[in-house]
């Protein structure tokens, strides 16, 4: 009986557990190409500060570091455009998953309304005359009836009595 229960479970929790192994490999897969870039920059720095370090003149200090830039943002576009990639290849795995399990929502017995038998929802049967919305809504303070004071001589002939 446990068997059962635990397999059906295990069954009913296949697309979340699919879900979950989605997401870890896409977090994996940036995670990886993040580092590496990080990696690359500290390296591509490092050097770049060395190269400066070596040169004379302004002019060729400016084109070392023009030259450094447009490489950074050639290795930040690709690895922007490898982290979209993976982003869609998420978004169509989930998306297909999403879509199986719509479908087989679709065969489960209970979701489908034309084998139920159930009697016809008729609001004609409620007497929506007495209806009044505004019995729910919350009270201004204007609205709220007033306070009543508190009972004190009650309250001091209890502790009277009490003291005695």
């Amino acid at each position: 009986m446990y068997d059962n229960m635990l397999k059906e479970m295990q069954d009913k929790m296949k697309p979340v557990t699919e879900l979950a192994e989605i997401n870890k490999k896409a977090v994996e897969k940036i995670f990886a190409l993040q580092s590496g870039y990080f990696a690359d920059c500290v390296n591509a720095s490092l050097a770049q500060v060395k190269a400066l370090a070596e040169v004379k003149e302004p002019k060729q200090a400016l084109e070392l570091q023009m030259d450094f830039i447009k490489q950074q943002e050639a290795k930040w576009t690709e690895v922007a455009e490898q982290e979209l990639a993976t982003l869609n290849e998420v978004r169509e795995e989930v998306s297909s998953l999403f879509e199986q399990s719509l479908s087989s929502l679709s065969e489960m017995p209970y979701f489908d309304l034309t084998k139920l038998d159930l009697p016809k929802f008729d609001m004609n049967q409620f007497d929506m005359t007495k209806f009044d919305i505004s019995n729910f809504m919350p009270k201004t303070e204007a609205e709220k009836p007033a306070a009543k004071p508190a009972a004190r001589k009650a309250a001091s002939a209890a502790s009277a009595s009490a003291a005695s």
